[in-house]
Formats: structure tokens, C-alpha cells, sequence
């Protein structure tokens, strides 16, 4: 009876120590919650514990008190991996938006922008043509053609400041994406020790950490995870590994000549250098930076070179068919940036090419693929995808371009694309340096035949590209149909024929050119002449140079049109762009709190959990005590 009673007195008090050490635990486990309430990336823990194993004594089972079988944090992957890719795309939608403002901000608006210096220069030239002999108009002209150089060439300087700005941002994100692709892999390495250690025991504050690393690599972009026993494999969304189990791979950002931002970013595994494309960029801070650098600044940049193509070719066309003060003719009006070349990165032979512009009037603003097919050059202006040469030897000139092997040479299947306006507007600047140099005298006159039955109607007279220039020729347009024109000279003697139509209806010869609206008929005739006038007071071409703000010259409207079209489609996408960003703010902010109220530590719960488990603790010492009391009446009995 007495070794029954002394097993039964150690039972109770062993029982009442497991309920001690469990509610300690617990305690111990629910202050830490309390502690690390604000901590980042912290995940609430619990302690896991189960009945001990029953002992069998005479005919039944006693229980044995608790055991504390773990520490375990409260996670949900589920959650966590819709709370990492809400905040990839807020994190991209945010730095796109940024990026849009600051885009917005450097090219200007309508009123402010390009705009405000062509409004003037008008004016300036409107001036100029009602007043040709007087030098003061003529300075003012002379000066705003400068002033609008100057403002092209401004916003050239700071979208280029944006596209470095880019630049910048993307290769510190590559530095950040390194640092937590080496940490992770570091951690991915750790836990699988401390696992492995532990018997299997999951080391929390570690795997919080790692976690906390994959949200922030999410942040800088698109990633999707794999577990490899107790390792994570992070990726690419588009597949490219960058952590797999101990080993992480790195990001590359180097200059790079066969790529239109002048950068490429690549991913080396394992020795192995992968280019990224741009669907491998898809998410995250880094994804946005290339996405607006390589779309909206480099339209933008097109925009603006076109822009400045556009109007250096135009004034140019008619100062260059004017006279100026002194009788002399016209002289360029301006230069523009050289046209950049780029190779392709399959190209197998040697060639750098050397480019330059021929005559800014014959400009087109296109790009163009220089293709090298057997023995020939083929040259294709990417516009319209027409084929505009096939040489069998370089240097060429084309559309107003020069093209010339600087040295080595390309292969067959070689290509290289021909960036005409990435720099035009950047390198916008004035030829004219003297007021006396405009050109408001003109040398020829075209009219139509008083007996003419057709509507057909001639615009302005300008210059144009021509090997040789001839404005002392009188010359003939005479229609032999609706569309099919015969030039003659004074003798009624055939000079040349052509056609026209709806959208190519320029009737040029020896230098001088004239478009023609409406519709002729068979016998319309149309006389260009010599007809120069006293060059210091002659306005004729003034009025025409005056005349090229309302002439449609980009895009089927004025400058100022094409101007304030492309504001405003930077403006549109720049308002998507924020209105997703709002509606993705609110779905980030859920998955946060979805993972939250799951994970985060709530501390009224930590509190009542507190006064649960000091109960406990406290029962259990009391049970403690009845034990050593019975122990202590077992004793006085044997004495």
C-alpha cells in the first residue's frame, strides 16, 4: 500500500511539473508574441503541446501529465505568396506612376512646352514677312528661330537626364536584388543546418527572415517560389532561376551597343550569362524602370525627335529656296543630332558604321534596317517597310542620309538599325548667324493657266534635295490626264513626266518643288518662272516661311499638333497608369491584412492568453503543492 501511495504521490507531482514547464513555455512563447509586436516580418508563434503517454496501473490507464512538443509560428503560404505578388505589382505600378510624373514634368505641357516657343517663333516670322526691309523684325525672327532650338534642345537634355536617371535606379536595383539573392540562398543553407541540428525543429525567427527577404526581393520584381526540402527556390516570373537551394545566381547590368537604351541587364547561373528580355522583367520596382525607359521615354524621345526633324526640314525647304538681304541664296536654317547606329547582337562581321545627313530637307523621320543579303547593302525604311536602296558598295546617301562603312564590314545576314531621331532634337541648333541671312526674297513664282477647267490648286514653292539646281528655268507643269503630268520648257519641249495622287502629289524639278491639291483635268497648266525680286524687300518667300505654322508637316497636322498629340497620349497613359495604381493599393492593402490577421500578433489575444496561461501556471503549483503535501504525510506515517 505504501509503494502504491509514494507511486501515485510522484505521479501527481510529475504530472504537476509538465503543467508547470508547459504554462512557463506558453508564457514564455506569448510574451515573445507581445515583444515582437512591431516587428517586421515577424510571424505570431504558438506553442503546440499533447497529452503524455498513459502508464497502466492495476486495471486502467493514468495519464501522465503534458508534453511540449514545439514552438510553431502561425503562417499561411497561401496567404503569404498573395501578399508577396500584391506587393510586386503595387511596387511596379508605384514606380511607373513616379517615373510618368516625372516624364510629364520634363517634356512640359501644352501650354509650356515646345508649344510656347513655336507660338512665338510664328509670330516672330508673321512679323518678319509683313516687314522684310526692317532689321529690327528680322532680329526678332532670327532670335526665336534660335529660342525654339534652344528649347528642343532643353527638353532633349532632360529626358536624356531621365533615361540616365533610369539607368541609375535600375543598376542600384540590381545591386539590392544581388544582396538579397546571396542572403537568401545564405539563409536557405542556414535553416537546412539548424534543421538537421535540431531534430527537425523549424527554426522560426529564421524562416520569418528568409520570408521577409522574398517579400522584398517581390517588391524589385515578378517572382514565383518552389520549397526543396527545407529550402525555397525563388524565380523569375518568366522561369529564370535566382535562388535554387545554396546557390544564387546574379544580375549583370553593363552597357551594351546592340541595344537601343545603350544597357542590357543579364542573368548569370552557375557561370552561364543569360540575356533578359522583357518579358523577363515582368513586376516589381525594376520591371517598371525598363518598361518606361525602353517604351514611354523612348516614344517620347521619338516624339520629340520627329518633332525637330520635322521642323528643321521644313524650314530649311523654303529658306534654302529664298534669296536673302544681300541676294545671295538661302542658307540652312539647322543642324540636328547625328542619327545612331545599332547593331545587331547576331551579327557576325565587323562593320562600324559612320552616319551624317546628306540634306536635312529630304529628312523623313524614319528609321531604317541596313541589311547586308550576299554581295548586297539593302537599306529599308521601317516607316512604311519600304525598300528605299540596294547597293552593291558603301558609302550611300539616302532620304537625306549618308551611309558609310567607318571601318571593318558587315557580313551576310548582318543588320543594323538606323536611329535617325533618338538625337535630332538633342543636337537641334541654329546655321543662321546674322539677321541678313533669312531668306525673304524669293527667286521663282508659280501660277496656274488662266484657261485651266480643273480645281487643281499649287501650294508654296520650296527647295528640295536635286543634284542639279536650277531656279532661272522657266518650266511647265501640263496635265495629259487627271493625274499624269508632262514638264516642258519654254520651247513647249519635254523636260520630264510624272503622276500624282492622294498622298503623293509633289511635282518637283531642278531644285524647286510644289505640292498640288484638287483635281486637275487633261490641258491644266501650271508655269513655274523666274521671278526674283529686290532681295531686301521681295517677302514672298517671308510669307511662306510665315505660312509653315498651319502647314500640316508631321503626322497629317502642324507642329504644334503633333506637339500637343503627344503630350496628351503621355498624359492618358500617365492617368491609367495612376488609376491602376489606386485600384492595386487597395488590393495589396487586403492581402496585407489577410496575411496579418492570420500571422500578425494581436495584443488582446496576447493578453488574455497571458492571464489563461498564469492561471494554469499557478494551478499547476498548487497541485505541486498538494503532491509534496501527501509526500510529506507518507513520510510522517513510515517514522
Amino acid at each position: 500500500m505504501g509503494a502504491c501511495y509514494c507511486f501515485m504521490t510522484s505521479s501527481i507531482s510529475n504530472i504537476a511539473l509538465s503543467g508547470l514547464k508547459a504554462a512557463q513555455s506558453a508564457l514564455t512563447v506569448t510574451s515573445n508574441n507581445i515583444a515582437n509586436q512591431n516587428t517586421a516580418g515577424y510571424s505570431r508563434q504558438t506553442l503546440v503541446q499533447q497529452s503524455a503517454f498513459s502508464i497502466f496501473s492495476g486495471n486502467t490507464y493514468y495519464g501522465q501529465g503534458v508534453d511540449v512538443i514545439k514552438v510553431e509560428r502561425v503562417y499561411n503560404e497561401f496567404l503569404s505568396s498573395q501578399s508577396i505578388q500584391a506587393a510586386s505589382r503595387f511596387n511596379h505600378l508605384q514606380t511607373y506612376s513616379n517615373q510618368m510624373d516625372q516624364l510629364i514634368n520634363g517634356i512640359g505641357s501644352v501650354e509650356t512646352g515646345i508649344n510656347q516657343s513655336l507660338n512665338g517663333l510664328y509670330q516672330a516670322l508673321s512679323d518678319f514677312s509683313q516687314r522684310t526691309s526692317d532689321t529690327a523684325a528680322r532680329q526678332s525672327a532670327l532670335s526665336s528661330l534660335s529660342s525654339t532650338a534652344s528649347r528642343f534642345r532643353a527638353i532633349s537634355e532632360s529626358l536624356s537626364d531621365l533615361a540616365h536617371g533610369a539607368n541609375q535606379q535600375i543598376s542600384a536595383t540590381v545591386g539590392q536584388m544581388n544582396e538579397l539573392m546571396a542572403n537568401l540562398a545564405d539563409y536557405n543553407h542556414r535553416i537546412s543546418v539548424a534543421v538537421a541540428g535540431n531534430n527537425g525543429s523549424l527554426p522560426n525567427d529564421l524562416l520569418d527572415q528568409r520570408d521577409s527577404l522574398i517579400n522584398q526581393l517581390g517588391q524589385l520584381t515578378g517572382i514565383t517560389t518552389s520549397r526543396q526540402g527545407n529550402a525555397i527556390n525563388v524565380y523569375m516570373s518568366s522561369g529564370q532561376p535566382l535562388v535554387v537551394g545554396g546557390i544564387a545566381s546574379k544580375l549583370e547590368f553593363a552597357e551594351d551597343s546592340a541595344s537601343s537604351s545603350g544597357y542590357s541587364l543579364s542573368l548569370v547561373t552557375r557561370g552561364t550569362n543569360v540575356l533578359l528580355r522583357d518579358k523577363d522583367l515582368q513586376g516589381g520596382a525594376i520591371g517598371a524602370l525598363v518598361s518606361f525607359r525602353d517604351n514611354e521615354l523612348k516614344q517620347a524621345q521619338a516624339d520629340l525627335g520627329r518633332l525637330a526633324i520635322a521642323l528643321a526640314s521644313a524650314y530649311n525647304q523654303q529658306q534654302q529656296f529664298g534669296l536673302d538681304a544681300k541676294g545671295n541664296p538661302g542658307a540652312q536654317v539647322f543642324d540636328l543630332g547625328l542619327p545612331v547606329a545599332i547593331d545587331d547582337r547576331a551579327n557576325t562581321g565587323d562593320a562600324l558604321l559612320s552616319l551624317s545627313f546628306s540634306d536635312i530637307r529630304s529628312l523623313t523621320g524614319s528609321n531604317y534596317e541596313l541589311r547586308r543579303d550576299g554581295n548586297d547593302y539593302v537599306m529599308t525604311r521601317l516607316d512604311d517597310n519600304t525598300v528605299v536602296g540596294t547597293f552593291s558598295s558603301l558609302p550611300q546617301s539616302v532620304d537625306g542620309l549618308n551611309i558609310a562603312l567607318r571601318d571593318g564590314d558587315l557580313n551576310d545576314g548582318d543588320v543594323f538599325i538606323i536611329d535617325v531621331s533618338k538625337q535630332a532634337a538633342g543636337g537641334l541648333s541654329m546655321l543662321l548667324t546674322e539677321a541678313s541671312q533669312l531668306a525673304g526674297a524669293a527667286p521663282m513664282s508659280v501660277g496656274a493657266d488662266a484657261a485651266n477647267a480643273g480645281t487643281g490648286v499649287v501650294d508654296r514653292l520650296r527647295s528640295v534635295e536635286s543634284g542639279a539646281q536650277d531656279f532661272t528655268q522657266e518650266v511647265s507643269v501640263v496635265f495629259t490626264s487627271g493625274n499624269a503630268y508632262e514638264l516642258r520648257d519654254s520651247a513647249n519641249q519635254v523636260l520630264g513626266a510624272g503622276t500624282i495622287q492622294p498622298g503623293s502629289n509633289t511635282i518637283a524639278h531642278n531644285g524647286w518643288a510644289f505640292e498640288l491639291t484638287g483635281s486637275p483635268v487633261a490641258g491644266d497648266r501650271f508655269v513655274v518662272s523666274p521671278d526674283a525680286g529686290d532681295p531686301s524687300g521681295d517677302n514672298r518667300n517671308a510669307l511662306a516661311l510665315a505660312t509653315l505654322g498651319t502647314a500640316r508637316l508631321l503626322n497629317g497636322g502642324t507642329l504644334t499638333d503633333a506637339y500637343a498629340a503627344s503630350v496628351s497620349s503621355i498624359g492618358a497613359r500617365a492617368s491609367t497608369v495612376a488609376v491602376g495604381l489606386e485600384a492595386q493599393k487597395t488590393a495589396y492593402e487586403s492581402a496585407v491584412a489577410a496575411q496579418e490577421s492570420v500571422s500578425g500578433v494581436n495584443l488582446e489575444e496576447e493578453g488574455a492568453l497571458l492571464i489563461k496561461y498564469q492561471q494554469a501556471y499557478s494551478a499547476a503549483g498548487k497541485v505541486l503543492s498538494v503532491a509534496q503535501g501527501l509526500f510529506d504525510e507518507l513520510l510522517t506515517a513510515i517514522r
